[in-house]
């Protein structure tokens, strides 16, 4: 059975990987047909098509490794402190998963027309879309306060709630980016790029942390060793 620093450092690798897999298939996806513009256009769109399968996943490996960074996070600071914290990131968690379910309503002009009607699924994907954005950085400045607090987290922990701010700030922009020549989907893959980031730098400090944690508990186990060796 792996010890406690094991499954946070698997939990922070976890995380660091998929994030770097969700970028590659994002850039996949907007690379294939039909060629949605990533200016206009929101990444949801590009579920939507001949290869929308590769953003269906992609929604998925999002919501997977953000319960990751809530398990590995939860096994270094305890639940108990991050009760609010990880359960509203969490909701970003869960909305990401449901997205893969509930295709998004696709512009017919998009830089100025919508669709001349919208399906129950494509306003079901933007009432999730819209909670799981509101949830990341709510969840991230919680999350972030707490290592703060943390005395052997101080440091990073300023860091952390810098990078979850700057994510909020994405979110408030996004509304005034879209206005300018329609360009939504450059705002919210703007928004996108910085919780990557804040979980990204999640990720690392939990795995130093983990490390740290691996190595004070072999000095332990050595110490108490060579205590009842001396006994003998």
């Amino acid at each position: 059975m792996p010890d406690a620093a094991s499954k946070v450092r698997m939990g922070s690798v976890a995380v660091a990987a998929g994030v770097v897999v969700y970028v590659i298939l994002d850039i996949v996806a907007q690379i294939l047909p039909p060629h949605y513009s990533p200016i206009h256009q929101a990444e949801s769109d590009l579920a939507v098509g001949p290869y929308g399968y590769i953003m269906r996943i992609n929604f998925v490996i999002r919501g997977l490794l953000s319960l990751a960074l809530i398990f590995a996070v939860a096994k270094t600071l305890g639940k108990a402190k991050l009760r609010w914290g990880m359960g509203i990131f969490g909701i970003w968690a869960v909305t990401s998963l449901l997205l893969t379910f509930f295709n998004t309503d696709i512009l017919d002009d998009p830089k100025l027309v919508p669709v001349l009607h919208h399906t129950w699924h494509g306003e079901l994907h933007i009432v999730l879309a819209a909670i799981g954005f509101i949830a990341a950085p709510v969840g991230a400045i919680l999350v972030a306060l707490v290592f703060f607090e943390s005395g052997e987290f101080k440091s990073a922990g300023r860091v952390s709630l810098v990078l979850a701010l700057i994510s909020l700030m994405a979110l408030l922009a996004m509304k005034p980016i879209a206005k300018i020549h329609a360009s939504g989907g450059l705002g919210e893959r703007i928004f996108l790029v910085t919780v990557l980031i804040w979980m990204l730098h999640t990720a690392f400090v939990l795995m130093a942390a983990a490390k740290k944690g691996t190595k004070e508990n072999l000095l332990t186990d050595r110490s108490s060793l060579e205590g009842r060796a001396l006994d003998f």
